[in-house]
């Protein structure tokens, strides 16, 4: 077991050592989720794994009943559940203090209004109960806020797959649709890397997802859905009115993204890390559009920038209408706009 090391030479008692001997980290960030957290939490008292996880709940200065919801978790099961109480910094500080905390072998993060599907979560746990990869990557559902219709965002994280084959990360990531949702990490590596996550700023999954990748070496697939992302709330920071107002803090995170992707060139899975950094290329691109001919200029440029100082993350753009606007030379961005600005209204 790899945190051994952790306790030897040193004095523990029993409850330490359960915590330490956790073959998966559950990292929930919560804020102002009362409404949700309860489904989320219960989602995880599976009395067969119970000892097998922990579940760090990290309150980032909630000002609602969150945190009483979550201390009782924490009262009944006290052998699984931890809440952590910090001053509010955003998602990345909440991912941080998870990564930091962590005693499970493995992390994954679920927010506070989302859940698991108990099935496959038990199947996931079962299978890191066997496994040493790197990365584990499972199904996860959209799950519509006021229908509870579920769908798929793609059928198949990566066709050519296997499930619970060990491939080596060069050849696999490339061809994997990555996602947060889907993906569970080895803690020595996220623990072990220098980058750690913005805080107070939106959209940081995409680092969360993107800066382990230089340090992976092996993955794996299960056949398992197990995430259930609750879409559809017009709080999500990823309804299109919220991306207008946070479009700086995006346009930051992408910034980010593209150094540490030029940092890494020639890393064994770079050519995983421009696709996954392409996709938020193009949703900067869907912001700017949404303005309408008042961010013509900021894309124009935005656009060149990219051609020229990175190649690579530009022709992985692959998103139909970007392609024609480029084609265009731009001209088509008006019809682009108003195409954007419709479906918003």
């Amino acid at each position: 077991f790899e945190g051994r090391d952790l306790w030897q030479g040193a004095e523990f008692g029993r409850e330490d050592r359960e915590r330490l001997m956790k073959i998966l980290t559950i990292v929930i960030p919560m804020y102002n989720v009362q409404e949700y957290i309860e489904q989320c939490l219960q989602s995880f008292a599976i009395p067969e794994i119970m000892n097998k996880i922990e579940v760090l709940v990290i309150d980032d200065g909630s000002k609602d009943n969150s945190a009483n919801i979550a201390k009782r978790y924490e009262e009944i099961y006290p052998e699984a559940y931890r809440v952590i109480h910090k001053e509010n910094g955003g998602h990345g500080s909440t991912i941080n203090i998870g990564i930091s905390e962590a005693m499970g072998n493995y992390i994954k993060v679920v927010d506070g209004d989302d859940w698991v599907e108990q099935q496959g979560f038990r199947d996931l746990v079962c299978y890191l109960e066997s496994t040493t990869v790197d990365l584990v990557m499972s199904q996860y559902c959209w799950v519509d806020h006021k229908t509870m219709k579920k769908s798929w965002e793609v059928d198949r994280l990566c066709k050519r797959a296997e499930f619970e084959k060990v491939y080596l990360s060069e050849d696999i990531l490339a061809d994997s649709f990555l996602k947060m949702h889907a993906m569970t990490f080895k803690t020595s590596i996220l623990k072990n890397m220098p980058e750690r996550l913005d805080e107070h700023c939106f959209y940081v999954d995409t680092e969360y997802m993107i800066f382990p990748l230089p340090y992976v070496n092996t993955v794996s697939f299960v056949d398992a859905n197990v995430y259930m992302y609750r879409i559809g709330m017009d709080t999500q920071s990823m309804n299109l009115l919220n991306m207008q107002k946070r479009c700086d803090q995006h346009e930051k995170v992408l910034q980010r993204l593209l150094i540490y992707c030029r940092a890494h060139r020639g890393n064994i899975n770079e050519r995983a890390m421009i696709a996954a950094v392409a996709r938020v290329v193009t949703s900067q691109y869907k912001i700017y559009l949404s303005f309408g001919h008042s961010r013509k200029k900021a894309m124009i440029q935005m656009d060149l920038m990219l051609k020229h100082n990175y190649k690579k993350i530009y022709d992985a753009v692959q998103n139909q209408a970007v392609c024609w606007i480029r084609r265009s030379r731009y001209c088509l961005f008006d019809v682009a706009a108003f195409a954007v600005r419709r479906s918003i209204k």
